[in-house]
């Protein structure tokens, strides 16, 4: 009887430690989405670089805000791999966010969010913020139904 107690009580206890270790690791999982965007606007460059990288693979909305607030960061090589992370997760609200760029005096900005916007739409309008806009308030509204539906 002794036996089966212990027996019971290091199953008990085995049962508690793995359900403590599978919630610390779905807590972990947010606070590390929360690390990464605070990291976007860590003073150290590579830090920066590291965030907008794996924030391109993470499946969290948080993550996509993100990456469309550092379209308007101070520095301009996370603009641009914001930019282009935006272009591989092809969500569309990062259209408009992404015609905003074209507005932008950096080329390399200007050109890595043209062709984010042509990944994302399968349109091609170059550069061109105006044809970018014209297009865009044109069918703003039946991509965002799209979005809704799906």
């Amino acid at each position: 009887m002794k036996e089966q107690a212990v027996k019971m009580v290091k199953i008990i206890s085995a049962s508690l430690i793995f359900h403590l270790f599978l919630s610390s690791v779905v807590y972990s999982q947010s606070d590390q989405v929360e690390r990464l965007i605070q990291n976007l606007n860590s003073e150290y460059r590579d830090l920066r670089m590291s965030a907008v990288w794996t924030l391109r693979k993470v499946k969290d909305p948080r993550a996509l805000e993100a990456l469309i607030t550092a379209l308007k960061h101070e520095d301009p090589r996370v603009r641009e791999k914001a930019a282009e992370a935006l272009g591989e997760i092809k969500d569309p609200r990062a259209i408009e966010p992404l015609i905003s760029v074209l507005k932008e005096k950096e080329e390399t900005n200007r050109e890595i969010a043209a062709k984010a916007l042509g990944g994302i739409t399968g349109k091609d309008f170059g550069q061109d913020h105006n044809k970018w806009q014209k297009w865009w308030l044109q069918n703003k509204e039946n991509i965002r139904k799209d979005r809704t539906a799906n």
